[in-house]
């Protein structure tokens, strides 16, 4: 394997149900601060991803917004990097801990770099 390839398997990819209506946006323009409001006490500007291994939080989302979900692959060095320490424990299910990565705004301009693909499911 070149190391090229061996670079594109090392990633990590996030999910996020968008609120109805905001799914073609999001996956067009990229996650901006207008769409993510900062607003104390009830709305905190950051956008809330389901952790790698979690997708079913994004799924439980889903069931209400009906958008599908957004999935950014983020290279591994790259999420080391910036998320990793945004990530926080969310519930626990099925007798496993899940995880969400909390992506402030400060970020939203790293995170566009990354790609984007949105999922019926």
């Amino acid at each position: 394997m070149q190391s090229g390839q061996l670079a594109s398997t090392l990633s990590v990819t996030i999910y996020k149900a968008p609120q109805k209506g905001k799914g073609q946006k999001l996956l067009q323009e990229g996650f901006q601060v207008v769409d993510f409001p900062h607003n104390p006490p009830y709305l905190d500007g950051s956008c809330y991803f389901a952790g790698s291994n979690d997708r079913s939080i994004a799924e439980e989302f889903n069931e209400s917004y009906q958008e599908g979900i957004i999935e950014v692959l983020i290279d591994q060095a790259s999420y080391e990097q910036y998320f990793k320490s945004l990530e926080y424990r969310y519930d626990e299910k099925d007798g496993c801990e899940r995880i969400e990565v909390v992506v402030p705004q400060s970020l939203f301009p790293i995170l566009n770099q990354f790609p984007r693909v949105l999922k019926s499911r």
